[in-house]
């Protein structure tokens, strides 16, 4: 009894039924695959579509492998009814609407062809060769072989999208997959059509021969009576059983509905958008949808991505842990106790939550998205540089002139940057903002800026003698670095949203670079970049000076 119950609460499990739909799924696939190759030897000729056919259906019929078919065939259905059914709206993007359809229209199209086939055999001891398929299916019931080709059109288009849907989140993928989609989405199934009618053509010219005719039904071995009736009777069942199974799924999901609106409500109040009241029950992403409320879901709410993902600001009712599924997600992204993923998480009571991703958020966007770009406080250091005396440079130059030397200076800066373990956070016409230590310690990122520095003063000699004949004068530069707590996080709107830090650090970093005009110096470091760095400078370096909007003067090197 322990066993059983151990067996069920795994199956519960949001992750492994995950797994199971997928494994299974995979199994139908190749399955479906390997009918469409075997359609393809058609184009052959149709000795070579019933030669290959004949292994096919040895290793599909192999007491092992029809367990494994079959079981994944109900074992699939068996989670696309209960995804029906689990979910609290029935509002999803084109891609999850058109799979759900295509699945269920599965059954409905393939029951006829299974029990022409596999039942016949079994039961009725037919010999189903490829070749009684064709001749059923194109002489005579073209229909039949009308309703046949849709229904494995059906299954392939169904299929990719659920193995695209698996795969778009892994990074080998996302550059193949164009070129994929083509080949699979396309060249497969055609070839498989194609070669189902070139056999049908070759079968039709040899069904005019009675001699042939009389060996061919000799071989078929087909009963006397009762396959036809069992064949007829058994797809009507099938389908009016199937249909029934779905209206009492949707039965179901009625009466829940029902239940809930009864139940309490809870109350949603999203720090930047609307305070939504929704009956208790449905996922925080669900709550979302069914309110037009935007918010980003790219794995389309199976917990395997993170863009849903919301920061919970208060609550006033203790929330439930995160299942296994969530918190291998968020352990993915380092996230902290304050967050969760909107499909996963069942809210209750009142909460406020902040969404942290943009509602369009798309697979391209993943790569990028890392715990920072949600909003944390974390104590960096920034560098701010500015190319001294541009604007009397760039009086009397020509635009094009102008745009050159800014590019070049920009590139030489940057990659200076980036070579010490910086990122520039943004160009700013003829200047530029960085920041160290975002992935790293407040010691390492101050000990990398005090490299890009260096580095920085090194590429713009080398930039200088490059450009001696074009300058009037060499190129200076004027650098400001300062460290300490700021707020990094995903800000902007549209294309220009990215990376970035705010606060009181970074405004004391862009006024130590315009000190470099006031002091004559190059490089104007605060003395928390050299304590965080445990960095010693000449005594004689070391100056207190007054910044715009400070009342103490700040320690500088």
């Amino acid at each position: 009894m322990e066993q059983t119950r151990s067996w069920l609460s795994v199956l519960r499990d949001p992750g492994t039924q995950a797994r199971l739909r997928i494994v299974s799924g995979l199994v139908l696939f190749v399955y479906v695959l390997s009918h469409f190759i075997n359609h393809s030897l058609g184009l052959w000729s149709l000795d070579v579509m019933e030669l290959v056919g004949e292994y096919f259906r040895l290793f599909w019929r192999f007491l092992p492998f029809s367990i494994l078919l079959y079981g994944a065939f109900l074992t699939h259905m068996t989670f696309v009814l209960l995804h029906i059914y689990k979910r609290r709206t029935l509002r999803m993007s084109n891609r999850e609407r058109l799979q759900i359809i295509l699945g269920l229209a599965i059954p409905f199209l393939m029951i006829l062809h299974i029990l022409a086939t596999r039942m016949a055999h079994e039961l009725y001891g037919v010999n189903d060769s490829y070749a009684s398929v064709v001749l059923a299916t194109w002489v005579q019931s073209p229909f039949s072989g009308i309703i046949n080709m849709i229904g494995l059109v059906v299954v392939w288009v169904h299929g990719c999208i659920g193995l695209h849907s698996w795969l778009k989140l892994k990074n080998w993928y996302q550059g193949l997959w164009p070129a994929v989609s083509l080949v699979s989405a396309t060249l497969i199934p055609l070839l498989a059509i194609t070669g189902f009618i070139s056999a049908g053509r070759e079968i039709e010219i040899l069904s005019r021969s009675g001699e042939w005719l009389e060996a061919f039904y000799e071989n078929l071995n087909l009963p006397e009576t009762g396959l036809f009736e069992a064949i007829t009777g058994g797809t009507l069942s099938f389908r009016y059983g199937f249909a029934l199974l779905l209206v009492a799924v949707l039965g179901l999901r009625l009466v829940r509905y029902i239940r809930n609106k009864r139940n309490s409500q809870v109350e949603i109040n999203y720090m930047d958008g609307p305070v939504i009241r929704h009956p208790a029950g449905a996922t925080l992403l669900e709550i979302s949808r069914i309110n037009d409320v935007p918010h980003a879901s790219v794995c389309g709410g199976r917990g395997r991505c993170s863009t849903c993902r919301v920061r919970i600001v208060h609550s006033d009712q203790t929330l439930p842990e995160p299942d296994q599924g969530e918190q291998k997600v968020l352990n993915r992204i380092n996230a902290k106790t304050d967050m969760r993923l909107a499909c996963q998480l069942v809210p209750a009571g009142k909460m406020k939550i902040v969404r942290l991703l943009p509602a369009d958020a798309a697979m391209k966007d993943l790569g990028a998205i890392s715990v920072q770009s949600s909003g944390v406080e974390q104590v960096v250091a920034v560098l701010f540089a500015d190319i001294r005396g541009f604007t009397a440079y760039s009086e009397s130059k020509l635009p094009f002139d102008v745009v050159y030397l800014v590019n070049q200076f920009s590139r030489a800066m940057g990659s200076a940057i980036e070579d010490a373990g910086g990122q520039v956070d943004k160009f700013l016409g003829d200047g530029l903002m960085a920041l160290f230590g975002v992935n790293s310690s407040p010691y390492e990122g101050c000990r990398a800026a005090l490299e890009a520095a260096g580095k920085m003063q090194d590429a713009l000699d080398a930039l200088n003698s490059r450009l001696a004949n074009d300058l009037d004068e060499p190129l200076r530069v004027g650098i400001g670095i300062h460290a300490g707590p700021v707020v990094l996080g995903d800000m902007g709107y549209g294309a220009s949203r990215g990376l970035t830090a705010i606060g009181d650090t970074v405004n004391t970093a862009s006024r130590l670079e315009a000190a470099t005009k006031e002091q004559g110096v190059t490089l104007c470091i605060s003395a928390n970049v050299a304590e965080f760095a445990k960095a010693n400078f000449a005594l004689d370096t070391k100056r207190e000076i007054s910044l715009r909007g400070k009342k103490q003067k700040l320690p500088i090197y």
